[in-house]
C-alpha cells in the first residue's frame, strides 16, 4: 500500500508541474522558451548517460565506457543524428570490450 501511495504522489507531482506550465503559457509559447526547450532532450540524455559511463561506482573511471562515450560524442558532433550517435557509441563499446577480452586486460 505504501508503494501505491508513493506512485500516486509521484504521478500527482508530475501532473501538477506539467499542468501548471501548460496553464501558465497556454498555446502561446514564447520563442525564447521554445528555443530553450529544444535542448532539454539532449541535456536529459547527457545527464543520464555521462554519470553511468564515467563514474559507475561513484568515482571517475576512464575505461571502455568513457572511450565509447567519447566516440558517441564525436559521431554526434559530426552527424547530428541520434541513431548514428547510439550506433557509433555502442559499436565502439563492443569493439573495445572484444579487444579488452582478447588481450585479457
Amino acid at each position: 500500500m505504501e508503494k501505491l501511495l508513493i506512485f500516486a504522489g509521484m504521478a500527482l507531482v508530475t501532473y501538477f508541474t506539467r499542468y501548471t506550465m501548460i496553464a501558465f503559457l497556454g498555446r502561446d509559447v514564447p520563442v525564447l522558451v521554445r528555443r530553450w526547450l529544444r535542448y532539454v532532450p539532449a541535456a536529459v540524455l547527457a545527464a543520464l548517460v555521462v554519470p553511468a559511463a564515467l563514474a559507475p561506482d561513484g568515482r571517475l573511471a576512464l575505461g571502455v565506457r568513457a572511450w565509447a562515450v567519447l566516440a558517441g560524442v564525436v559521431v554526434a558532433w559530426r552527424t547530428r543524428n541520434v541513431v548514428w550517435t547510439i550506433l557509433g557509441g555502442m559499436g565502439m563499446f563492443w569493439i573495445l570490450r572484444a579487444v579488452e577480452g582478447a588481450l585479457g586486460v
